[in-house]
């Protein structure tokens, strides 16, 4: 009990330190993600400087528009070059007679009336609305001149009446730009330098704007970074260590130009030693903490995961167990609950803590963090809130996995249950309607949700979820559809293989499921009673032919005592007329049972196939002459005339010898015995090419009320009667032996009309 107790609480601690290293991993992941370098990859940590940065280049490139900005600013608000309060910056008129000037002096105290302001915490930032604005004051004027406007600007119909406080905010708009500048560029504390020059044609006039009058372009160009631009064509264009050449300064150049002459120039220069406390300096700052926040952050996420999997190692080791030595599976009540609806209930457990857990926590971050990263910190407690709730839900189906209740307990499981048990038309009608219902309620509701949500929807988790859930439904019946299609295919490899003969084919049952395993069953039910009639029937067969052999060879032994004695008395020249006919009857019947005896074996061993073939290639046109040869007489002493049909070339196929003659010598002996006297009898062998064929037909002396299948098996003649001397086996011993040479015989009845062909492959 004691160590059940100290396994216990190690499960605890373990979880417990699970749990701290995944908030140390939130927490690493959350320095990175929370980055102003985040999506940036790694390579920026070790393969650039803050001046190789993009915002370093984008905050050049801002400075260097701030200093046309400045020129352009300098004339309208300075005079010689100092700031100017009584300097005319509009002119606006309300009617005849009625004109109207204001000093930048009267702009700024009309503008603190209406509630303007500079925020010098914010970079002289132009601040305040207007709290309450005078009807009379909402009028529009004619606008004479204005100061950020030249008079061709001036003549647009949209731009000629505008109100005094849209003037005024106008007005302190750029001078907030211009008084911001100046702070910034025109101070003591800047690292950064410039000079602007333009010059007439004849060098006479020139401009120069700078913000260190002091210093030559040498020494600008001597800082660590700088970039010089000449509009004279003889100079070379654009020299700069910059990793960009700020393409934008041409056109700036040329828009700020006095003169007409292309004699100007623009050097700037940055001290990257970043000595006085100015902007640059405090980027720089930002960029090296960004570098080691994002650094921080990658190492205590690594440490993080780490502890994580060694933790949840362990946990997955001992989930469900009350001793490292005892394997049973402990289940918490939780566990008990269907698999199914534990899913559904987490599911609806981890959607409240995204809709309202994760945002109150959200709210708490947004303490911590700037509001430019409010979105990533909401996203972050959601991803929290979905692991800790997933943690909790792959446990739980962990333990089922172990105590191997994981498809047991599910009402999916009982379902299945209650549908194997019935028949195919019913399965496959509550399937469908369950498969169907399940598809409207999960569209529906994801039109619902698109609908209330509009296009914000398509990035929530419920809406993810539910389109995971609706897509993995689909598989999963997709899968059942596919199992049983393949058990069907296995089902109809199985009768293909039963038909084809194959009786000891065996279907493997335990790859099928509900009703298809009873039908394999049944399969392999028939499979073994056709192996036992086929066994029984090849008993049978063998005990028919060993009788046969033996009858036989029983027969054999006094027959052949017969035959001899017969011969014996023969010889004794016996006159009496009666005993020699008695002895030729002897003699005909003896020779008769003989040969009915040798047809027997014949016939036995040709059918089981136990015969052995000397095949070698065969003239069949030569082997249809010689045996016409022996048969010529007989067939002339039965009046029967044999008309041959050969070609005169060689015909060479693959058999064994001595067994196509047997073939060929039953043919012509069948014709013999039942061929109509006083008709002729037809033997043909004709080249199809592939094939050569022997044809032998004949007219029946008796009417062959017999079908050709039938004649073909033992014992069985053409003349019902039996009046003529034959076995029956020689149409059937023919059959035999042809199929074991690669051969077929066919038979052909058409009335009276007797015809047999033998078909035999020709040698290539």
């Amino acid at each position: 009990m004691e160590h059940m107790k100290s396994i216990s609480m190690l499960k605890r601690f373990v979880g417990l330190f699970h749990v701290i290293f995944a908030c140390i991993t939130f927490t690493g992941i959350g320095l990175m993600y929370l980055n102003s370098n985040y999506g940036r990859g790694l390579s920026w940590l070790t393969s650039e400087s803050f001046e190789q940065s993009p915002d370093f280049t984008r905050k050049v490139q801002n400075d260097i528009t701030n200093i046309f900005d400045y020129i352009r600013y300098q004339e309208i608000f300075e005079t010689n070059g100092t700031l100017d309060y009584s300097k005319v910056v509009l002119e606006v008129s309300s009617g005849p007679g009625d004109d109207r000037s204001y000093t930048l002096n009267d702009i700024i105290v009309y503008g603190k009336s209406l509630g303007y302001y500079l925020d010098e915490a914010d970079d002289f930032a132009l601040k305040g609305d207007p709290i309450h604005v005078p009807e009379e004051e909402q009028q529009q004027l004619y606008v004479i001149y204005r100061c950020y406007q030249s008079e061709e600007e001036l003549t647009g119909p949209d731009q000629s009446f505008a109100t005094l406080p849209d003037l005024t905010y106008e007005i302190l708009r750029r001078f907030s730009a211009y008084y911001s500048i100046n702070e910034r560029l025109m101070s003591d504390f800047t690292n950064l330098y410039y000079r602007v020059a333009y010059y007439s044609n004849n060098d006479s006039i020139y401009e120069v704007y700078t913000n260190a009058p002091e210093m030559s372009i040498d020494s600008m160009m001597s800082m660590g970074k700088y970039i010089y631009y000449s509009g004279d064509s003889s100079d070379l264009a654009v020299r700069t260590n910059f990793d960009s050449t700020f393409p934008s300064i041409p056109a700036m150049m040329t828009e700020n130009n006095p003169y007409t002459s292309n004699k100007n120039y623009v050097v700037i220069g940055l001290d990257t030693s970043y000595k006085a406390n100015d902007d640059y300096h405090q980027a720089y700052a930002a960029y090296t903490n960004s570098r080691q926040s994002f650094i921080n952050g990658l190492y205590i996420m690594f440490i993080g995961l780490a502890g994580c999997v060694v933790t949840i190692g362990f946990l997955i080791f001992a989930s469900g167990h009350s001793s490292f030595a005892d394997r049973s599976v402990y289940l918490y009540p939780f566990d008990n609950l269907p698999t199914d609806f534990m899913l559904l209930l987490m599911l609806l457990i981890t959607w409240l803590c995204v809709r309202f857990a994760a945002p109150i926590v959200s709210k708490i971050l947004h303490l911590l963090v700037v509001e430019s990263y409010w979105d990533r910190a909401n996203r972050m407690t959601m991803f929290a809130a979905i692991y800790f709730c997933g943690l909790l839900t792959f446990f739980s189906l962990l333990r089922r996995y172990k105590a191997e209740t994981l498809w047991k307990n599910s009402m999916l499981r009982r379902l299945v249950d209650v549908l194997s048990e019935s028949t195919f038309k019913y399965r496959l009608t509550t399937g469908f309607m369950l498969y169907l219902g399940a598809n409207v309620f999960l569209i529906t509701l994801g039109a619902f949700m698109i609908l209330r949500e509009e296009g914000e929807i398509l990035r929530s988790v419920p809406f993810l979820t539910l389109m995971v859930i609706w897509v993995l439904g689909n598989l999963m019946v997709f899968y059942y559809l596919y199992r049983n299609a393949e058990q069907t295919d296995r089902l109809h490899e199985a009768i293909e293989k039963l038909a084809s003969g194959e009786t000891s084919y065996k279907v493997d049952v335990s790859r099928f499921s509900s009703l298809e395993s009873q039908l394999a069953e049944g399969l392999n039910r028939i499979s073994d009673g056709l192996e036992t009639a086929l066994a029984e029937q090849v008993k049978s067969e063998r005990l028919k032919a060993d009788l046969i052999t033996n009858v036989s060879h029983d027969i054999k032994t006094p027959l052949t005592s017969i035959i001899n004695y017969v011969d014996l008395l023969k010889r004794e020249n016996i006159e009496n007329p009666t005993v020699q006919q008695y002895l030729e009857i002897l003699d005909q019947k003896s020779q008769r049972l003989k040969t009915l005896t040798e047809d027997l074996v014949e016939a036995s061993r040709a059918s089981s196939g136990n015969i052995k073939l000397d095949i070698t290639d065969i003239d069949l046109v030569e082997l249809v002459q010689q045996t016409t040869g022996e048969f010529e007489d007989r067939f002339s002493a039965r009046h029967l005339e044999l008309v041959n049909s050969l070609p005169n070339e060689v015909i060479l196929i693959e058999a064994d010898g001595r067994r196509l003659w047997r073939v060929l010598e039953n043919l012509y002996n069948n014709a013999y015995k039942y061929a109509l006297e006083n008709t002729r009898v037809y033997a043909s062998v004709e080249d199809l090419g592939s094939e050569v064929v022997f044809t032998i037909k004949n007219i029946s002396s008796s009417p062959l009320n017999i079908s050709p299948e039938e004649l073909t098996e033992r014992f069985v003649r053409g003349d019902v009667s039996r009046t003529t001397e034959g076995s029956g086996l020689g149409l059937s011993i023919a059959k035999d032996l042809t199929a074991l040479q690669g051969g077929k015989l066919e038979i052909t009845i058409d009335g009276d009309l007797f015809k047999a062909s033998v078909t035999f492959p020709i040698k290539n």
